[in-house]
């Protein structure tokens, strides 16, 4: 009973270990990936391909956990070196992997990032989508506080926005959100329908 007692608190210690580690290497590789794509300081681009090594080897043992976050690195990546065509399609698969796996926060997350790079790469009306969908992601998560900030940034940063735009804003703007059969209609901002 003893030892069982011993590796069940060992084996809960390790894990939530592992689980920290995780999140703070993806994060970390995350921003020094941003960091680099603003200063062109090689020290952040090393930082940055440390933790995609590191997570990369993780991902080969344990793909449904992780596949997802190596894809967002890699896209994130492929963004500082200017490789778009590799960079849009990476993004695509850190989505679907998410789905797949159900990670709904990871999912809000990569549409994000893709709306940023979008954006960046003068792709308004993919950068809007992929906004839209982490805004839908994010709120059904949980995060309403994160969905409303990236609703701000999107009305200040978008702004005027083409017929598509338009149209794909007025249909978020339009939209409620189910919980049961209570619809919260003033909980999340709506997307404004701009004139024509």
């Amino acid at each position: 009973k003893a030892l069982a007692e011993k590796y069940f608190d060992f084996n809960l210690h390790s894990w939530t270990l592992l689980y920290i580690h995780t999140a703070h290497t993806f994060y970390g590789g995350l921003v020094a990936f941003w960091v680099y794509r603003q200063s062109q300081d090689p020290k952040w681009a090393d930082r940055a391909r440390r933790a995609k090594f590191v997570m990369k080897n993780w991902a080969d043992c344990n793909e449904w956990n992780l596949s997802n976050k190596l894809y967002l690195m890699e896209a994130e990546e492929a963004f500082c070196y200017n490789d778009i065509d590799n960079a849009g399609h990476l993004y695509e698969k850190a989505i679907s992997s998410a789905v797949k796996h159900r990670f709904i926060n990871e999912e809000a997350l990569a549409h994000e990032l893709a709306g940023y790079f979008f954006l960046e790469t003068e792709k308004k009306d993919t950068a809007v989508k992929h906004f839209m969908q982490a805004h839908e992601k994010y709120h059904d998560w949980g995060a309403v506080a994160k969905s409303n900030t990236l609703f701000e940034f999107v009305q200040r940063v978008v702004g005027t926005t083409s017929g598509l735009e338009a149209s794909a804003l007025s249909d978020l703007s339009s939209s409620t959100i189910g919980h049961g059969d209570n619809r919260e209609k003033n909980t999340r901002k709506r997307m404004p329908e701009w004139s024509k």
